[in-house]
């Protein structure tokens, strides 16, 4: 069968959606897939449902691109995709004298529009505009003579089942995020522990990526996460170990973050915590058993990636969201029996 080579370097949670896709695609019978991404991405992304193979590029500058470009040179792949539509991956086929055959359309206007929606009156989106970033992926599969909504259909879980079932009770807690205005507030998430502790006593695993011992340490989820009588906590671990984590537990709480598409991508329920974004710009969580809980303010959405300061200064979107009703949504995920 032709082979399909598709670009897409990052981030963690794009890639996870794009896994989706590439499952899609396989399971439909279309081609499987050369995925090109980040080299800290490779280990995981080897492991996709519809990848046969990883090619992966090194942190560094244009140097680094241009070694990718030579690696790839006389490769004999039917299809490109480029799946990111940014500078390198526009720039890695010229390198190479070709084009691609399909590239992912960008909603950064979108979003803009969803933004200012908010403020000042807007045109409307035209009625074919894709919703989610798992529908613009899937707006690529007609390139391999598959359709979007065939692919649409397929795409599942590009992990599920790659690491070992669940083997018990155990929640997660990821609690970081990459800008500080994305995080549920730390009292809030002390609070759901302490309830968590007696409540839903099952065993806790708490997330914390390279940069939040900072925030994390000697502060109030700390003290809480220690009077938990059976909590953990996982710091800065390699991808494979976190999503094999994610796979052994039963549902994980989460912020807008890249944990929240790794943990479905495992096949592994969320509640998700939505503050400055919000799930019309495309990344609200694809599981049925999935829960997302946000706000309805006028200041929602403030940002296209919610990495403005709150102009509010009260960040009232996640502080309105109590840890009360984090649990009360967390059971009814567990009383719904919802496991992947």
């Amino acid at each position: 069968m032709p082979r399909t080579l598709v670009i897409r370097f990052g981030a963690l949670g794009d890639l996870c959606l794009c896994g989706w896709f590439l499952a899609g695609l396989a399971a439909a019978g279309g081609p499987r897939a050369t995925l090109v991404t980040k080299a800290r991405f490779a280990p995981l992304a080897a492991r996709f449902a519809g990848v046969d193979e990883v090619v992966a590029l090194e942190d560094g500058g244009p140097d680094e691109l241009v070694r990718l470009a030579r690696r790839l040179r006389g490769r004999r792949d039917a299809t490109w995709l480029d799946a990111h539509a940014v500078l390198r991956s526009r720039a890695l086929p010229l390198l190479l004298g070709r084009g691609v055959d399909a590239r992912l359309r960008k909603d950064t206007l979108r979003r803009l529009a969803l933004i200012g929606s908010r403020r000042a009156p807007w045109p409307p989106l035209p009625d074919d505009a894709p919703r989610s970033l798992l529908d613009r992926f899937c707006a690529l599969a007609p390139a391999v003579g598959i359709g979007a909504d065939v692919a649409r259909t397929a795409a599942h879980p590009p992990l599920r089942g790659a690491f070992a079932p669940p083997s018990g009770t155990r929640l997660v807690l990821a609690p970081g995020a990459r800008w500080a205005t994305k995080r549920w507030p730390e009292t809030h998430a002390a609070a759901l522990v302490d309830l968590l502790a007696g409540s839903l006593p099952h065993p806790l695993s708490v997330l914390l990526g390279p940069d939040e011992s900072a925030w994390y340490d000697d502060g109030p989820l700390a003290e809480a996460v220690a009077r938990h009588p059976d909590a953990r906590v996982l710091r800065d671990r390699p991808l494979p170990e976190i999503a094999a984590e994610l796979a052994g537990c039963r549902a994980a709480v989460v912020n807008d973050s890249g944990l929240l598409h790794l943990s479905e991508a495992v096949g592994t329920p969320v509640v998700a915590l939505f503050g400055p974004t919000v799930r019309a710009f495309g990344y609200a969580p694809l599981l049925p058993a999935s829960v997302l809980l946000e706000r309805d303010l006028d200041c929602r959405p403030c940002s296209r990636t919610g990495s403005r300061p709150c102009h509010r200064g009260d960040l009232a979107c996640l502080e309105g969201i109590p840890a009360t009703a984090v649990l009360d949504a967390l059971r009814g995920l567990l009383d719904r029996g919802a496991v992947s």
